[in-house]
């Protein structure tokens, strides 16, 4: 079965060069910092990686990141950053609006949006409005 997996670099920009290594136990530390940052559970995290729960506790034994799990979490980092910088790097406040349903995101929250390729490409449209004060 062919999958869509090799437009994501072209529609994103990012493209894996090689597997993100992380030390011993490090990759279930970055994953907590992930989910902490965001203000969600593992449980919540797993759909924004597209991967099961069950998948993400594998993954979080494990001291390497390849394919488009590694570009998701890269994207997600890129979405906290930009987020943080909108919100002068208050992470309480990026967590409250990354839950508040937009109109601009179809009454969706930023968080249900992460979970398509194109969907991080609207959260950061959106907050590039307001970092430059472009409202609706």
């Amino acid at each position: 079965m062919k999958t869509n997996q090799h437009l994501a670099p072209h529609l994103t920009g990012l493209r894996a060069k090689r597997p993100v290594q992380i030390k011993p136990n490090g990759l279930d530390i970055r994953l907590n910092q992930l989910a902490q940052q965001l203000g969600v559970t593992l449980k919540e995290l797993a759909p924004l990686l597209q991967l099961s729960e069950s998948t993400l506790h594998r993954l979080r034994r494990q001291t390497a990141l390849s394919g488009p799990t590694a570009e998701r979490v890269e994207l997600l980092q890129q979405v906290i950053q930009h987020g943080l910088r909108v919100y002068a790097d208050d992470e309480q406040a990026l967590q409250d609006w990354l839950r508040y349903p937009l109109g601009e995101l179809d009454g969706r929250t930023p968080l249900q949006t992460l979970t398509t390729i194109a969907g991080f490409t609207q959260v950061n449209d959106v907050l590039g409005r307001i970092e430059h004060g472009i409202f609706y």
